[in-house]
């Protein structure tokens, strides 16, 4: 009786063993597990062993219903069921894209499925595909009037508003008492940061949208066209390394008031690109009321550092874009 007694233990220590690559390393830790009676001393099964076997199962049969069309072998869902969770791993710094998704999943169900399953699946993944296509096609027709709102603000900016900053001589002048070698740097880096924005922007929109988007794509390069012949300094200012901020406090410091001539023409400028604005965003998307339209948007400080230092890095050539 007493063999028969260890010999149940020993059973059930094997089926124990067998089971443990389905548990997470925190499960195997909460199980209490001993050396076999063999060794004289007991052994126990937690019921947090039994618990977490039935969740895995459970686990599994879902993956078996959702992909019912490929009729799933237990083993199969299993591993189906692991891939999923190397899928969504938490990270707030690094994602998938759909097409990398698709390309990461269909690698792994080549290696789970047979050849049979694995035609049924790309076939299944192919319509959700096009679908997806279609779906990136509709939306970009419906984004027509995003670059031809872009494409009236860039020609306005080229013709209307930055021209009259270079017609008198004053404004080169007001920069005189301040050094050109830290001036020069400055837009030096901000050639670099435009170069930078334009590869973010490219890459982020091939790696989202393919071919399926043109109209969002010429919004977009428009948009950096802008910052281009009129500096943005508001985002440059956030992507700074901490020598071009401390370049960029010096001279802030050092030009932060303008002369009368130069502080009139400004504001002038600026009111005018506000109503431009308003009436641009009417003409594309409608009436005004429930928006806020604003160029800038910042405190009155900050209003007063951007336009200033974005004068500071004018470039009669628009840095080449």
């Amino acid at each position: 009786m007493q063999h028969a007694h260890w010999f149940a233990k020993i059973w059930a220590f094997e089926k124990v063993l067998n089971l443990l690559p389905l548990f997470s390393n925190r499960t195997k830790a909460k199980l209490k597990l001993f050396k076999s009676p063999y060794f004289g001393k007991p052994f126990h099964v937690s019921s947090q062993l039994l618990m977490t076997h039935t969740e895995q199962r459970w686990h599994v049969d879902l993956v078996r219903d959702r992909y019912q069309y490929l009729n799933l072998s237990y083993e199969q869902a299993e591993k189906v069921h692991m891939f999923e969770q190397d899928k969504d791993i938490y990270s707030d710094k690094h994602y998938f894209t759909a097409w990398e998704e698709w390309d990461f999943e269909a690698t792994a169900f080549q290696d789970i499925l047979n050849e049979e399953q694995f035609a049924t699946y790309n076939a299944v993944l192919n319509e959700t595909i096009q679908r997806y296509e279609k779906g990136l096609i509709e939306q970009d027709n419906q984004d027509l009037r995003e670059s031809a709102f872009y494409e009236d603000l860039y020609n306005y900016y080229q013709q209307h508003f930055v021209p009259d900053f270079f017609m008198g001589p004053f404004l080169g002048l007001i920069w005189l008492p301040v050094d050109t070698t830290k001036i020069d740097f400055l837009r030096a880096e901000y050639k670099y940061f435009l170069n930078d924005s334009k590869k973010e922007l490219l890459t982020s929109h091939f790696r989202h949208n393919r071919r399926f988007k043109p109209n969002q794509l010429k919004g977009s390069l428009l948009r950096h066209k802008v910052a281009c012949i009129f500096p943005d300094y508001h985002s440059f200012k956030h992507r700074m390394d901490e020598p071009t901020k401390a370049t960029s406090q010096y001279l802030k410091a050092k030009i932060l008031q303008l002369p009368e001539e130069t502080e009139n023409l400004v504001n002038r400028k600026f009111n005018e690109l506000r109503e431009f604005m308003e009436a641009n965003f009417t003409k594309h998307y409608g009436d005004i009321r429930g928006w806020h339209i604003a160029v800038g948007h910042f405190s009155q400080e900050e209003e007063r550092e951007h336009r200033v230092m974005s004068l500071l890095l004018l470039d009669r050539k628009g840095y080449g874009c």
